[in-house]
């Protein structure tokens, strides 16, 4: 897929990142470690994740709801959270545009994960891993398509999220995989390989943007 990132678009804030694919955009933020505002917060061994996703247009539903119990589900497998006990790290996430229907958040998804690791990267979280995501869907004939569009999802018999954590420039472990409609065992574990080809080759170009962000940003001495 083509990838457009952009890297801390936002002042004020200790992180964030814009990122593009297709017809759909999102830019998320990170702020943090920062106190916690309420008590009830304040977890005593390791931060807190205050996650909160805006939708393109309208108020929030029961469908950013759910995008922040997914995110809210991945994040601690890659964050040091036991790092900064006591404190909380608020992740703000704005859909700019959703390119996929009402009916599904795919590839909504996609760009909320990986611009928020974009964002954490660029706030100095410590993480404990890299990560990125991607979508696919199997087509009503049994083919397999990465990045789908609107138009692709629509039609398909299912769809799946796959996120992978990345070492050394290479897969390492499957962090998440969530799957929609109706398909086979064997056409599961095809998907997972073709997502993981399909994030191998797209993060090497996140991290030229995350390379070339560092170069322009900060000064090294010998």
């Amino acid at each position: 897929m083509s990838i457009i990132v952009e890297n801390d678009p936002l002042d004020q804030v200790d992180g964030s990142a814009s990122f593009e694919f297709g017809a759909t955009k999102v830019m998320s933020s990170v702020t943090g470690p920062i106190e916690a505002a309420r008590p009830r917060n304040e977890l005593p061994t390791k931060a807190y994740l205050d996650i909160n996703i805006r939708p393109s247009f309208g108020v929030p539903s029961t469908r950013e709801t759910l995008l922040e119990h997914k995110l809210g589900q991945l994040l601690p497998a890659v964050i040091n959270l036991d790092q900064y006990p006591r404190q909380t790290i608020q992740i703000a996430v704005q859909i700019l545009k959703n390119g996929e229907p009402n009916d599904y958040t795919a590839r909504q998804l996609v760009a909320i994960i990986n611009s928020v690791f974009i964002a954490l990267i660029n706030s100095g979280i410590s993480l404990k891993s890299s990560l990125m995501a991607t979508c696919c869907s199997i087509s009503t004939e049994g083919e397999i398509r990465t990045s789908p569009t609107s138009s692709e999802l629509a039609s398909s018999v299912s769809h799946f999220v796959v996120v992978y954590s990345i070492e050394d420039q290479q897969i390492d472990n499957l962090l998440f995989c969530d799957g929609l409609g109706t398909f086979k065992q064997q056409q599961l574990f095809d998907v997972l390989d073709r997502a993981a080809s399909e994030i191998l080759l797209n993060f090497q170009q996140i991290r030229q943007a995350i390379a070339s962000h560092v170069s322009q940003n900060y000064v090294w001495k010998a």
